[in-house]
């Protein structure tokens, strides 16, 4: 055998011996290293310390504010990143940076890692990770990681007339759906006729009348069961609206405290030949007893004040959250501001503007936070959760992240940890999002492989199933620009989703398979690429199918980012059949295949799939 040949066989042959023997260690009850919790700063001790010798591989990095100050005793964790890993389960302290914000890990073996930084407290900064530090062996990997500071519960609202005062470039945010979610009813901002007809909703569950007096918005409820009996409710505000909702609801005031009106306009593709179709009912039992008849006839009382928007809803759709409870028991609010402004995503900003601004400042930057802190600025609200109860009691529940102790309310800020602030289970003990997986629990081997959200404002914990988080480290705001200057028509994403412009953007390997022709171009999903928007040649027609429900069924998408097989949808209706329940969008989930193919399979694109997997 050549000499060369001989040394490099040698070579690999001890490498080979160095990995075994560095991967039987490493699994070794006694040689585990600390781990950091999911949602938390804290680190699981666990015996043994780090073998420096088990690679030679370096990652050298400093630790800075935005402003580009060095941050000493910055707890510095790794974590591998393995196909199938759940972020944030198994982070191992390895390192704390010095005076001068530095830091080294070495003995690290070749791979891919995240390396998370984090402060000892949530007080003055917050921590931050980068995805994919790639350690090569005898090499030297150098990064950079920046710090967020953190903005002080104490600070107070000052509201976004002052905000964009020194951030006039951001002010195309006021034309967003966050800006707008509450507004006064006028003609430009209510969607629906009010045309003064007598409605029926298809369900039969509420008969009202929509109609404009002296220029005032106005709703009658009428009893079911005799139409002489009825209730007129003057409109205060309108909740949505805007193109990309797809839906408006309306606001009465009673008392101190504000409710949502029992009806529901879908303003999204409305059947011009039947538009009052467009009208439906929305959660008609606080307004009507179970005869039918209404709970109360009189405008200045409620029928619940539990059901409040204050105690319900406020909280996602407000800046500044406070609420009280009067002596009437109703629900008081006292909030900065309507809608979802610049503090809601960025802090309290009285400090940072008392410090005269600056981006290192008393004021939280989520670019520069880790990926669950980051996300969870968007998942306060797109999250379907109740509060957190404090160590005193709650004296009320609220749908939206807060702790109550007592009559006492704590909002959520952003940049602190989200589960501190949220429960995930009602007090009936059932889980507080609703998942297609109440059904699938029948389905065995044809559940689907991540349970998949059937309700709106559920996309954060979709989200935090996907590869994209735990892999790769996405944000929502990877994807879609809060500040208002994404692309018009589009919930604000960065880049078009409907030429797949958006996926390869990070996809870039997968960029061939719409430039080529022939074999290239259907190498990865096996349909030809089609500037028509045909489902099957878009990456979103495949990993993001409509499969939740927001105004009506299926109009918002998984953010799972997986392939919801044929398999899954035919098993739950076959469930339903044996269980003598209608097979209908309500019941049965799109299927990746089936949202395009509907009108040609009846076996939900089971036959379809299989021999779509063959070619």
């Amino acid at each position: 055998m050549p000499i060369k040949k001989f040394l490099f066989s040698i070579s690999a042959l001890v490498a080979l011996v160095i990995f075994y023997s560095w991967a039987s260690w490493a699994s070794s009850p006694t040689n585990q290293k600390p781990v950091l919790l999911h949602f938390t700063n804290k680190v699981i001790e666990t015996d043994g310390k780090r073998n420096a010798s088990a690679g030679s591989g370096k990652i050298v990095g400093k630790v800075t504010t935005t402003g580009g100050l060095p941050l000493s005793d910055i707890t510095i964790s790794i974590q591998t990143i393995t196909e199938g890993m759940i972020y944030g389960t198994s982070f191992a302290e390895v390192a704390t940076t010095d005076k001068k914000g530095k830091f080294k890990i070495d003995g690290l073996t070749a791979g891919k890692y995240i390396v998370r930084a984090a402060p000892s407290s949530d007080e003055t900064y917050l921590p931050n990770d980068k995805f994919s530090v790639t350690v090569k062996l005898k090499k030297n990997r150098s990064i950079k990681i920046k710090l967020s500071a953190s903005s002080d519960a104490t600070s107070a609202y000052v509201g976004s007339n002052t905000c964009l005062g020194c951030h006039p470039d951001q002010k195309a945010w006021r034309d967003t759906a966050h800006a707008n979610s509450i507004r006064t009813p006028k003609s430009e901002t209510v969607v629906a006729p009010f045309s003064g007809d007598t409605i029926t909703t298809s369900d039969s569950k509420v008969k009202f009348k929509p109609f404009i007096e002296n220029d005032e918005y106005k709703v009658t409820l009428y009893d079911l069961t005799d139409e002489s009996i009825s209730v007129t409710y003057s409109i205060v505000r309108t909740h949505g609206g805007v193109a990309l909702a797809g839906k408006q609801r309306y606001l009465a005031k009673i008392g101190s405290s504000h409710y949502i009106l029992p009806i529901q306009y879908n303003n999204r593709n409305v059947d011009e030949s039947n538009p009052h179709a467009a009208w439906v009912s929305y959660n008609p039992g606080n307004w009507y007893n179970s005869d039918n008849t209404l709970i109360t006839t009189t405008a200045e009382i409620s029928s619940d004040k539990s059901k409040s928007f204050e105690q319900n809803c406020e909280g996602c759709h407000v800046t500044g959250l406070s609420i009280t409870r009067n002596a009437d028991g109703e629900y008081v609010s006292d909030s900065k501001e309507l809608g979802i402004s610049c503090e809601s995503c960025h802090g309290p900003g009285e400090q940072h503007v008392s410090a005269g601004g600056g981006k290192a400042q008393d004021i939280v930057n989520p670019k520069y936070l880790a990926t669950d802190r980051g996300n969870e600025v968007c998942g306060q609200c797109h999250i379907r959760v109740k509060n957190k109860t404090g160590e005193s009691g709650a004296d009320f529940e609220t749908e939206y992240p807060c702790i109550i102790n007592g009559e006492e309310i704590t909002p959520f800020i952003p940049g602190k940890i989200l589960a501190n602030y949220i429960e995930e289970t009602g007090s009936d003990g059932k889980p507080t999002a609703g998942y297609w997986n109440d059904n699938d629990t029948s389905l065995e081997e044809n559940a689907s492989d991540n349970n998949h959200s059937k309700k709106h404002h559920q996309q954060y914990q979709d989200l935090t199933k996907s590869v994209h988080y735990n892999n790769a480290g996405n944000k929502c705001y990877t994807c879609h620009e809060p500040h208002g200057t994404g692309l018009s028509g589009t919930p604000q994403l960065l880049r078009a989703s409907d030429n797949n412009k958006l996926c390869i953007n990070c996809h870039g390997n997968l960029a061939k398979t719409m430039k080529n022709d022939g074999e290239l171009q259907n190498k990865h999903a096996k349909h030809l690429y089609s500037s028509s928007n045909v489902g099957g040649s878009l990456c979103t027609g495949c990993h993001m199918p409509k499969q939740a429900k927001s105004a009506v069924d299926n109009d918002i998408s998984s953010h799972v980012f997986d392939i919801i097989k044929p398999y899954t949808s035919k098993a739950m209706a076959d469930a339903n059949t044996t269980a003598g329940t209608t097979n209908s969008p309500s019941t049965v989930v799109i299927n990746s295949c089936y949202s395009c193919h509907s009108d040609e399979d009846t076996d939900y694109s089971v036959d379809r799939w299989d021999t779509w997997e063959k070619e």
